[in-house]
């Protein structure tokens, strides 16, 4: 049993082409590997935090104690790594324009 990963990127929802093709991409998958488990996120409907000065300096080493949004960003940055590792397909949906 494989474990796919499908990252989504566009805003324009059920508009965008990525993510038709993407859904495609899912529907196919789930017919011919129906005991694979998908996972989508959608990176437009639930956005991950833009990465600034602050945050940045959660990643680096320091004797300095974590603000409560640091620690935050830290733990979301953690699951995010164990997810991409945990599959084993990662597709990208990425709008062309």
């Amino acid at each position: 049993m494989s474990k796919v990963l499908v990252l989504k990127s566009s805003i324009l929802a059920g508009y965008s082409q990525s993510n038709q093709l993407s859904d495609y991409f899912v529907e196919q998958w789930r017919e011919k590997h129906s005991a694979d488990e998908i996972t989508v996120r959608d990176l437009a409907t639930n956005p991950i935090p833009v990465l600034d000065g602050e945050l940045v300096g959660a990643l680096r080493p320091s004797d300095a104690p974590l603000t409560p949004r640091q620690q935050e960003a830290l733990a979301l940055s953690d699951e995010l790594i164990a997810e991409l590792k945990a599959h084993d397909v990662i597709v990208i949906a990425a709008p062309m324009v």
